[in-house]
């Protein structure tokens, strides 16, 4: 619908032209002179469920259009207290967030009250209410008015209606604000432009040569730019979508304007670029764990290439087996445990080996056989595994006492160490 002073153009299949009508009780001469200009500066227009509203810049007037009939429903006067607040509908209830009037920036909510025809105020429940502002980026979803951005004077501060780096939900069930940090400065639009429309359910805000649509419930912004997309669109009008098409109006030049039309569809053929709208901060301790992650993969990096030189020509054992680089070989535990000595103790005496080969008690010539028939196995043993013909347990006599045999190994012999804790071995 296009409106003016005295007509109501509606397209539907076709334009259609109606007179417009005033009612003479509420409107007349006096009351237009107030608004001084009928256009999208002055009044916004919202379209309620059974009429459109036009609610007067600065908060106040109210005027109500059903079918061709203008009429004012509101007992308020000119407030000029919320110049370019985030007017919106909720529940079919006029609502303005913020605005600017009487030197300050509004922190606050007003509603119009159908009953009384008065602009009453919602107190918030929450302790902290984010700074008064205008010409805010906002959208109503799903019980929730998020605002993003907007201006104001800072306090402190020696500079004038500054862009706000903020965003923040108020929550018209619980009554409370919510604060959702920082604005990403990537973001291709931070302040309210005019020419806005909902196109499924995303708040989509359109420049000369880009279209850029909020979800602020994902977080998310999406843009789609080309240059020239909306040339010479009047920013100032509002934009509307029928049937896929958006329509706005275009500046041919200082004095003239025409109605354009633009499909949607052409913004498919547009790669789009996507945006998160929160700034993500770094964490006060990611730097650290950067460099500590680093550090603590080249450590690894660097045991791992030690850990296999180290395994590199070692005899290792464990509970079960012997090792030698790739391969292995099951061992008794009456084999693991002299091994285990020999390695603990450099050497083993021959009566230290009879106990650990059995508990009996033999003759001294039966000991004898047995110790010899036990290293043999433990050398071939050995031998299989190493590919060597070395023997890795030899039996000599004691230096001590010539009349004893001791059995030490031909090679170092080492307990299996697994890679965690050589890791962490300095």
């Amino acid at each position: 619908m296009l409106i003016t002073k005295n007509k109501a153009i509606r397209l539907k299949t076709q334009w259609a032209y109606d007179n417009l009508e005033t009612d003479s009780l509420r409107l007349g001469q006096e009351f237009f002179k107030a608004l001084s200009k009928f256009n999208n500066e002055t009044l916004i227009v919202l379209n309620n469920s059974d009429e459109v509203l036009l609610a007067l810049d600065g908060g106040g007037h109210v005027l109500s259009l059903n079918k061709s009939i203008l009429s004012r429903i509101d007992n308020s006067v000119n407030q000029k207290n919320q110049f370019k607040a985030a007017v919106f509908s909720y529940n079919d209830r006029l609502y303005m967030y913020g605005g600017y009037g009487f030197w300050t920036f509004k922190n606050y909510i007003t509603y119009f009250d159908n009953q009384t025809g008065q602009w009453e105020i919602i107190i918030p429940r929450s302790k902290d209410v984010p700074a008064g502002r205008w010409k805010a980026i906002f959208q109503v979803c799903n019980d929730k008015l998020y605002v993003l951005g907007g201006r104001n004077n800072p306090e402190g501060s020696n500079n004038k209606d500054v862009s706000l780096n903020d965003h923040f939900y108020f929550d018209f069930i619980t009554q409370e604000f919510t604060n959702l940090g920082e604005i990403n400065p990537e973001l291709p639009i931070k302040q309210e432009a005019i020419s806005s429309t909902t196109i499924n359910g995303k708040k989509a805000y359109f420049q000369n040569d880009r279209a850029v649509f909020f979800d602020f419930e994902k977080d998310t912004v999406t843009s789609y730019f080309k240059k020239g997309l909306f040339k010479n669109i009047n920013t100032k009008k509002p934009v509307f979508e029928l049937r896929d098409t958006l329509f706005f109006i275009k500046n041919i030049n200082d004095t003239t304007r025409v109605l354009s039309k633009f499909p949607l569809n052409k913004l498919k053929k547009i790669v789009p670029e996507f945006y998160q709208i929160s700034l993500k901060k770094d964490h006060p301790l990611q730097l650290f764990l950067t460099i500590f992650f680093v550090l603590l993969f080249c450590w690894i990096t660097y045991k791992l290439f030690v850990f296999k030189d180290f395994l590199k020509g070692l005899v290792l054992y464990d509970e079960n087996r012997i090792y030698f680089e790739d391969k292995s070989a099951l061992l008794s535990p009456e084999q693991i445990s002299a091994i285990k000595a020999l390695h603990l103790q450099n050497q083993l005496t021959s009566f230290e080996l009879n106990k650990i080969i059995s508990s009996k008690k033999f003759v001294k010539s039966h000991f004898t056989a047995l110790r010899i028939e036990f290293i043999k196995e433990i050398n071939a043993i050995y031998k299989k595994v190493t590919g060597t013909d070395l023997d890795l347990v030899e039996e000599v006599k004691d230096p001590n006492d010539k009349r004893y045999k001791i059995y030490k190994t031909t090679q170092q012999v080492s307990q299996k160490e697994s890679f965690v804790s050589f890791l962490f071995k300095i």
